[in-house]
């Protein structure tokens, strides 16, 4: 079943499919009422308790209610999405070496992580713990520190496959 997907998403229709997708829901949180985007915490590498406050009081209380919601729903779709356009080029250039289909599953478990912890932070704010905003920050670098090394590893196999060719 596992190479089933895989198979379907190595497909050239369906990584183009996949990348619109992607796109798509990259345009929704871009227009997401009440600067949410500019706001997302998502985004950023790091943040401390000065910027959650700094990024929820400036969205104001129905922005926050949106982004607890786009938080849990449309970026979860957001993750699986990409994840599922790694593995897809990952399943086509690294076949014989399966271990590397880790990093984007990691990548994608520690952003849905994130979201659960981005979204207990909007529920509980204005009364916000330190532990709470250092369990998301971290999330969220690590995160973003997996998907560097994905793509990192994504640009070898692709050098690595012209040079075969």
């Amino acid at each position: 079943m596992i190479v089933d997907y895989l198979n379907f998403i190595s497909k050239k229709k369906s990584q183009i499919t996949i990348f619109i997708l992607l796109n798509i829901f990259a345009l929704i949180f871009f227009l997401l009422p009440y600067n949410i985007f500019w706001n997302m915490l998502d985004l950023r590498f790091s943040y401390s308790e000065e910027i959650v406050k700094q990024s929820f009081s400036s969205i104001g209380e129905g922005g926050r209610q949106l982004y607890f919601f786009s938080a849990l729903i449309v970026d979860t779709v957001y993750p699986a999405l990409y994840v599922s356009l790694f593995l897809g080029a990952y399943y086509k250039l690294f076949k014989e070496n399966i271990f590397l289909l880790i990093l984007p599953l990691a990548a994608g478990l520690f952003d849905i992580l994130e979201n659960i912890q981005v979204s207990l932070l909007l529920s509980n704010f204005p009364t916000l713990s330190s532990q709470s905003i250092f369990y998301s920050s971290t999330s969220t670098s690590i995160k973003w520190i997996v998907i560097g090394i994905s793509l990192i590893v994504l640009i070898y196999g692709v050098i690595q496959k012209q040079r075969q060719t």
